[in-house]
């Protein structure tokens, strides 16, 4: 998975936000309407993980929008959400940097965290096969 890219434009927008977004409270109230931070989280994860399928099929931009845009409606059907109620709580966090940072932060420790399960059974499997190797030459050795 060739996450690194994505991740260094997240921490730019990340930085970015910081230095030149508008601050908000941070004990201030989510309105009635704007989805939680905690409900942004996995819907951004879903958007990211979309993004990257369409990147990796290397099709013209407009193919790539029209492309991505079913795959933003079947997230939204999967959190039964409006689009509308999507767009709202985007430009709430847009308007609210500190706490669409906090969102990213958690985004990018998921990614991290599922980048790092991916590559475990990688290293097992190695593992397993080391040992099969390590068990196949003590044979020879000792002849059994």
């Amino acid at each position: 998975m060739s996450d690194s890219g994505f991740i260094k434009n997240i921490k730019a927008i990340i930085i970015f936000l910081a230095l030149f977004g508008v601050s908000s409270c941070g004990g201030e109230e989510v309105p009635e309407g704007i989805l939680s931070e905690d409900e942004m989280v996995p819907i951004f994860l879903d958007v990211y993980l979309a993004e990257g399928k369409v990147n990796e099929l290397r099709v013209k931009r407009d193919s790539a929008l029209i492309i991505f845009e079913e795959y933003e409606t079947r997230i939204l059907d999967k959190y039964e959400l409006t689009d509308s109620v999507y767009t709202n709580s985007l430009r709430y966090y847009y308007a609210h940097p500190l706490k669409l940072e906090s969102i990213y932060e958690t985004v990018l420790d998921s990614l991290n965290l599922m980048e790092k399960r991916l590559d475990e059974p990688k290293n097992d499997s190695k593992k397993e096969v080391d040992e099969d190797t390590a068990n196949v030459k003590l044979e020879k050795v000792v002849g059994a």
